[in-house]
C-alpha cells in the first residue's frame, strides 16, 4: 500500500456516531430498526446535509431475508418512538404519478446548516410496544391507482347493470286502441305517416327496441338490411329516423321472410 492510500479505507463507506451508539435509546432499538438507519445512514451526504429517504420496497431488498414491509414499516414508527428520525415530508404522488417514499432528518447529522437535535438523548424510557400481528390479512392493493404512464384501467363488477332494463311496449294495435280523431275520412283526414307497414306483434316491437338500445353485436344477416342497427349507440340515427326505420325494417323482413314462408308452408 502507497504512502497516499495508507491508513485510509480502500472502498466508500458511512459511520454511525459513537455518541448514537452508546445512548440508552440505541439500547432499546430491535436489531432491524438498527438495521434500517443503517440503510438510512448510508444515504446521507455530509456536504449537501440532506434529508433522507427510502421505500419499503428498496430497504426490502437491501436487508434481504427476514424482512418484508410489514416489518419495515414497523421499524420506521420504531426509529420515530425514540427519536432516531424526524419526518420533514410525507409520501405523496409526483408529478409523474409514481408515489415519492416520506423524506426523513437523522436526529444526530447537521441538517440544511442546522444543528443535531439529538431527539433520541431526551427519550424518557417508555418502550416501544407495538406489535406486528403474525396472523393479520394482507390489506388488498388499492385500484385504479395511478402510476403514470404504466396506468391500466382495472374492470369492477357491480351489482346493478350499466343499462336498465327496458320495459316492453304495451300494445299499440288491438280492442283497446282509440282512434286519434272522430274524423274518419274527408278533406281534413291527414296520415300521419307515409309509410305502410303490415301489422306485426308488439313484442316484435320490443325486440327491435332491445336490439337497438343494446351494444353493438356481430351478427351475419343475409337478405336484411340491418347494419345500421348494429353500430355504436353514437352513429345510430335519432328518434324520429329510430321510428321510421323500425317500420320500414319490419316492412322488409315481412316481404322477404313472413311471406316467403307462409308461400311455401301453403
Amino acid at each position: 500500500m502507497s504512502k497516499k492510500y495508507k491508513g485510509r479505507i480502500p472502498d466508500s463507506f458511512f459511520w454511525v456516531l459513537q455518541a448514537t451508539v452508546k445512548s440508552e435509546a440505541w439500547k432499546a432499538l430491535s436489531h432491524g430498526a438498527r438495521s434500517l438507519y443503517a440503510i438510512l445512514m448510508r444515504r446521507y451526504n455530509l456536504n449537501l446535509q440532506n434529508a433522507v429517504w427510502v421505500s419499503s420496497r428498496d430497504a426490502e431488498e437491501e436487508l434481504g431475508r427476514h424482512s418484508n414491509r410489514h416489518n419495515i414499516q414497523l421499524w420506521f414508527r420504531e426509529l420515530q418512538h425514540y427519536g432516531f428520525i424526524v419526518m420533514v415530508r410525507p409520501a405523496h404522488h409526483g408529478v409523474n404519478g409514481h408515489g415519492k417514499a416520506p423524506h426523513w432528518r437523522l436526529t444526530d447529522q447537521w441538517y440544511l446548516a442546522k444543528a443535531p437535535t439529538r431527539d433520541f438523548s431526551a427519550w424518557d424510557g417508555s418502550p416501544f410496544t407495538e406489535k406486528r400481528k403474525r396472523n393479520a390479512p394482507v390489506p388488498p392493493a388499492l385500484k385504479n391507482r395511478i402510476r403514470g404512464d404504466h396506468a391500466v384501467a382495472t374492470s369492477a363488477t357491480t351489482g346493478e347493470p350499466l343499462v336498465p332494463e327496458i320495459a316492453p311496449d304495451g300494445p299499440k294495435t288491438g280492442d283497446h286502441a282509440v282512434a286519434m280523431s272522430e274524423q274518419t275520412g274527408g278533406d281534413h283526414a291527414v296520415a300521419i305517416t307515409s309509410l305502410t307497414i303490415s301489422p306485426g306483434k308488439p313484442e316484435l316491437f320490443s325486440a327491435f327496441d332491445a336490439l337497438w338500445l343494446g351494444p353493438p353485436i356481430a351478427i351475419a344477416l343475409k337478405r336484411l338490411p340491418l347494419a345500421r342497427l348494429f353500430q355504436a349507440p353514437a352513429k345510430r340515427p335519432d328518434e324520429l329516423a329510430r321510428a321510421r326505420y323500425l317500420a320500414a325494417c319490419h316492412q322488409v323482413t315481412w316481404e322477404q321472410v313472413g311471406q316467403p314462408a307462409l308461400a311455401a308452408a301453403a
